[in-house]
């Protein structure tokens, strides 16, 4: 016989199917009762009979023997209820079957005229319990043809009567009835049976899922009683599943007096039903952020608390917190080298319209503040580039003026060094381009200095030229030139290289710049030759005429001076007005004041923005208005910038007549200072150090 063929009577004879197993276990421990039941039922009524007979009544003579069978069969029945089911099976079946035989020779011997009612019996006995030995169909009709037989065709020395077959019938029909019951009982059950199977499964999974959850996962029930635990949780508490729940008890919530374990039965008790954080706390010096929510786990409300490693983001957090102070110190560093910068250049400039004598010398000072103030320029850039503040400002320009007065700026250090600066400017660059020129003049200024710098005899060549569709500017020397090892270096400040390094801070910012200008700085270079930086600018020269106004533009430190919005004229109509000078620095009042009083312009100074409304209101009272005030937006007792709104205020609620032009006058040059000078109601926006007739400038269409 083959495998497979006995594999197929096996699997049909004994059935291996895993729900009928289970359902067997059940009817073997029904049958077990059942046997117990019927054994004491009959000790006790032979016990009945002994007591009013005898025992030889009560035992036909056999009681010994009757004792022996109860005996061996119960503890049959009881030591069997872990055997293996073929045993189980076996020990059902002999039982049943002496059941049914002492069944059929009492109804045949002592009690033929109750057959019936015996048949009755037997035939529920084998339904019962012989028919839920097997699972598949055939096994249980071998059965039915048995007892059918047994029961009708065993007792051959009489005829069949009409009776028997009255109980052939009954006993089909009752078999038939099981049939129907039987199959649709035993679909149900295994059905049911494979619903749990696939929930089983899937509660495997969803547990190994879970184990393996980076983030540490924790299921307690309303009574801080464990119901699952993950691996990550332990390795975090180091801790095993007895101990998780009291770990919490110890370790606190950042910034609170409250432990982990206290703000879950604060959740438990408010049945909180969507996620919320309980803060973050320090396990071994690592930052831990603590979640809980309520939900149902087997059936039973409970509480899922988990727990994330978030020690990376708090390191990000706290460089960007340092990043932030870094910047807005660097901000407030420039702002307070700008103002000296300006008063230079505002009293340079007066001097130089008296004297035109030291006018030569004075252009020389005047050159180094320029320089400065690109040295300024660049720290300002890197800090907003670092904080990702940095923008580009474009606008329309003489690209051309612009490359010739980075080269008159520069001209002097290369004559003091014994350098020949040369300036090639093509001619068929448009007079006008769309470009962001002040930040072009920072990357040339970083780029000219850098070649005076490594250059001590020979020539510097500074050229721009049009290729057609882009400009190409490029800045060549006769320098040390740059090792090729130092080139993949050189754009990066932080390139590891302190000592003699070919970089530096201006050539990392000028690669930033030309990046947001979508171009690149590309370098060729010999040692001992000299090097060659090269960037190409796209040409963007017309602007359609319906554009919005530059004067809606945000400014930068390029464009010096121009306006958001345009006033109405009715508030310049009235000449006995004047411009009133907010700042604190008695140096910059002085110098402005004296730029004014040379033009016979009359003018008002204070030195903080809470005098500067004070002033605004004297003069409304009188009838008279300011022009235009000059406001410096970093002033103590009130700044610049909250001075304007209540000024602005002032004239919405009507407490003043006339609202001034309020043009801010600061070092502060980054996105959200500009902005925070727009909400406070400054409609102009001056970057220190200022020309002289830029101020002029602005006076004159305002005032």
């Amino acid at each position: 016989m083959s495998y497979s063929w006995k594999r197929f009577l096996y699997s049909n004879a004994l059935s291996k199917s895993e729900w009928w197993d289970e359902y067997f276990n059940l009817t073997f421990i029904k049958f077990s009762r059942y046997f117990y039941a019927i054994c004491l039922f009959s000790i006790a009524v032979r016990g009945v009979i002994s007591y009013k007979y005898s025992l030889e009544v009560a035992y036909h003579g056999n009681y010994k023997e009757v004792f022996i069978i109860y005996a061996i069969t119960l503890s049959c029945l009881y030591f069997l209820k872990n055997a293996p089911m073929l045993i189980k099976k076996l020990v059902i079946l002999t039982i049943t079957e002496a059941m049914n035989c002492a069944l059929r020779k009492f109804s045949i011997t002592m009690n033929k005229s109750g057959s019936n009612i015996v048949c009755i019996d037997s035939t529920i006995i084998i339904l019962l319990f012989q028919t839920n030995l097997f699972e598949t169909f055939l096994p249980n009709l071998l059965i039915i043809v048995k007892h059918v037989a047994i029961w009708c065709l065993f007792d051959s020395e009489n005829e069949i009567k009409a009776s028997d077959i009255g109980i052939f019938t009954t006993n089909f029909f009752i078999v038939f009835l099981w049939t129907l019951h039987e199959y649709d009982k035993r679909k149900s059950l295994k059905e049911l049976h494979c619903a749990k199977v696939a929930v089983c499964q899937a509660h495997k999974q969803l547990s190994e899922l879970l184990s393996f959850f980076p983030d540490g996962l924790l299921i307690v029930n309303n009574q801080l009683k464990l119901k699952y635990a993950n691996k990550a949780l332990r390795v975090i508490l180091n801790a095993n599943d007895n101990d998780l729940v009291n770990c919490l008890q110890f370790i606190k919530v950042r910034k609170s007096e409250c432990t982990v374990l206290e703000g879950i039965k604060k959740a438990i008790n408010d049945e909180i039903k969507q996620s919320f954080s309980l803060g973050i706390s320090d396990i071994k010096e690592k930052v831990y952020e603590w979640g809980v929510v309520n939900i149902e786990w087997d059936n039973q409300p409970c509480c899922l608390i988990t727990t994330k490693d978030v020690t990376s983001v708090a390191i990000f957090e706290r460089i960007a917190a340092e990043s932030r102070s870094k910047s807005a110190l660097i901000r407030s560093i420039s702002h307070e080298l700008r103002t000296p910068i300006n008063g230079i250049n505002l009293i340079l400039d007066e001097i130089s319209s008296e004297d035109s004598k030291i006018s030569s010398k004075l252009g020389l000072i005047k050159i180094c503040t320029n320089l400065l103030n690109f040295q300024i320029g660049d720290i300002l850039d890197y800090s907003e580039i670092i904080t990702n503040n940095f923008q580009i400002n474009s606008f329309l320009c003489n690209l051309k003026f612009s490359l010739n007065e980075c080269a008159n700026l520069i001209s002097v250090q290369a004559k003091y060094k014994g350098l020949n600066l040369v300036t090639k400017i093509d001619s068929l660059i448009p007079d006008e381009i769309e470009t962001d020129s002040y930040r072009i003049q920072k990357v040339i200024m970083n780029l000219l200095n850098n070649a005076i710098k490594y250059t001590n005899k020979g020539d510097i060549e500074l050229c721009a030229i049009n290729t057609g569709k882009a400009i190409r500017v490029s800045v060549k020397d006769t320098g040390i030139g740059i090792p090729n090892e130092r080139l993949s270096q050189l754009f990066s400040m932080f390139s590891g290289i302190t000592d003699n390094s070919l970089g530096g801070l201006g050539l990392d910012v000028s690669q930033k710049i030309l990046k947001k200008l979508n171009s690149e700085m590309k370098v060729q270079s010999t040692v001992g030759l000299g090097s060659c930086f090269t960037f190409d600018l796209k040409i963007t020269s017309d602007i359609p005429e319906d554009s919005t106004s530059w004067e809606n533009e945000i400014p930068n430190e390029g464009l010096k001076c121009y306006s958001i919005r345009t006033m109405s004229s009715k508030y310049i109509e009235n000449e006995m007005a004047s411009i009133l000078i907010a700042d604190d620095n008695d140096f910059n009042r002085m110098c402005l004041g004296n730029i004014l009083r040379g033009k016979n312009i009359k003018f008002e100074e204070v030195a903080n923005g809470y005098d500067a409304i004070e002033k605004v209101l004297e003069y409304d009272k009188g009838g008279y208005m300011f022009k235009c005030v000059i406001m410096d937006c970093e002033m103590p007792v009130m700044d610049g910038w909250q001075a304007a709104k209540m000024i602005t205020n002032y004239y919405t609620q009507g407490r003043i007549k006339s609202l001034p032009v309020i043009i801010a006058h600061t070092a502060y040059s980054s996105k959200e200072d500009i902005q925070r000078c727009y909400d406070s109601g400054m409609i102009s926006y001056i970057v220190k150090p200022t020309p002289q007739e830029v101020i002029l400038s602005i006076v004159e269409k305002y005032a």
